[in-house]
């Protein structure tokens, strides 16, 4: 069963992955932003890694239970805790990946949330230029031309 245990979250740690993909591409995307595809994969990331935390709920769980048989009986078992370590190394190799993925795809969003900022900013500053320039206009007294009739 902890063996079942590891393997299951081997491969729910490489969903989190492809779901961090997910979130590279739309975040390195020359397109429109997909404002709904990112928060879908933040979603199905969140389902991820809450199955994750169950995973290793029961495995703790499931370790207490063996853990002495496991120490007073090493070389009965030394080829089953041998698959465990390799399975324990996959599981940090992926840990590590998926944090690597989540830095990298943070500062992607903190450079894309910065650029669109800048968009707003340099958009809310030439409509007070045009506002301010329309106003100006309207409270100045200058006379408009006008036509006179010169004739008798």
């Amino acid at each position: 069963m902890m063996e079942d245990s590891l393997r299951d979250k081997i491969e729910v740690l490489n969903e989190i992955v492809k779901e961090n993909e997910t979130q590279k591409e739309i975040l390195e995307s020359t397109t429109e932003f997909d404002e709904k595809g990112f928060d879908e994969a933040i979603s199905r990331k969140g389902e991820l890694i809450r199955r994750v935390d169950n995973l290793n709920d029961g495995f703790e769980s499931l370790y207490e239970r063996v853990k002495e048989e496991l120490d007073q009986n090493k070389e009965i078992h030394k080829e089953r805790i041998r698959i465990f370590q390799d399975l324990i190394r996959q599981i940090t190799d992926l840990s590590n990946s998926i944090e690597a993925g989540e830095k990298r795809n943070s500062a992607l969003a903190k450079n894309y949330f910065s650029v669109a900022r800048n968009k707003m900013n340099q958009g809310r500053k030439s409509s007070q230029a045009a506002l301010d320039y329309y106003l100006t206009m309207n409270k100045s007294k200058i006379t408009p031309p006008q036509f006179y009739d010169t004739k008798n």
